[in-house]
């Protein structure tokens, strides 16, 4: 198993003398909202949300002699215990990441005089699994971002910039991306003269920015935020946001031309 530290920090378990048995991811807690019926049997749900979820890592450790077990103790609570969010990978999935927190305290179980186990459990700061790199790493094949089960096939073209007026963003998590919520950021370089207006024909949401754009200009749309050349244009925009769904995004933009659109974003797993 791999940590990466907020600062970007990279700690592997093996270096702390940890070996990973085997863990557990959860799935997600389901909550409904729900309301009676006047007169009549069961409910009317009103609403379903995802809560969290607890992941539970079984380590195994050896240590020379009793002061060499000290020591591992006072490592072991170095590295966990930490107020600040961190994330792991396990080698099994080295594609996706968890962004964690130490749920509770821990104690090592002395199996043996100088062997035993340990129990980790992180409750998870997102409740979704997020893919490694972002939409912008994929140039290329590597084996520490990519692997079976993230929903694409090794031979597809996973390229996210486009230089047309109409064009589909694939979506290869099993969750839908929302900028309130998650990671998305979008690029914009052309000619328009008077307004720009961007659609999801498959969400059927519709952005518009009032305002022109030329060839030295660039108009990001970053979280819930929109810039022009680096300044906040959101008061001219329409105060819609762009969200993609799972699966294919058909997208067309009016109001001028492309010459390059950019879309970065993780992918997410539920």
């Amino acid at each position: 198993m791999k940590m990466i530290l907020k600062d970007g920090r990279e700690l592997m378990m093996s270096d702390y003398s940890l070996k990973l048995l085997k863990y557990y991811i959860p799935s997600v807690s389901i909550e409904h909202q729900s309301s009676e019926m006047d007169g009549g049997d069961g409910a009317i749900f009103t609403n379903t949300r995802f809560s969290g979820r607890t992941i539970t890592a079984k380590f195994m450790y050896k240590a020379f002699d009793y002061h060499d077990f000290k020591l591992f103790v006072a490592d072991i609570n170095a590295l966990f215990a930490r107020k600040e969010f961190f994330y792991i990978i396990f080698e099994a999935e080295p594609g996706k990441r968890w962004k964690v927190r130490l749920a509770n305290s821990y104690q090592p179980n002395e199996l043996l005089r100088k062997v035993g186990e340990l129990d980790i459990q992180f409750i998870c700061e997102n409740i979704y699994a997020e893919s490694v790199p972002t939409t912008l790493d994929l140039k290329e094949w590597d084996i520490d971002k990519w692997a079976w089960g993230m929903g694409f096939d090794w031979d597809e073209d996973l390229a996210y910039s486009y230089s047309s007026n109409s064009f589909t963003v694939k979506n290869y998590g099993n969750v839908a991306i929302d900028p309130r919520r998650h990671e998305l950021e979008i690029v914009l370089k052309g000619i328009f003269d008077n307004s720009i207006t961007i659609t999801n024909g498959t969400t059927g949401e519709s952005y518009t920015f009032s305002g022109s754009l030329y060839s030295t200009d660039t108009l990001v749309l970053k979280d819930v935020q929109s810039f022009k050349n680096g300044t906040s244009v959101f008061k001219q925009t329409n105060k819609k946001l762009i969200t993609l769904s799972v699966g294919d995004n058909n997208f067309w933009i009016s109001g001028g031309t492309v010459h390059s659109i950019v879309f970065n974003f993780r992918f997410l797993y539920l």
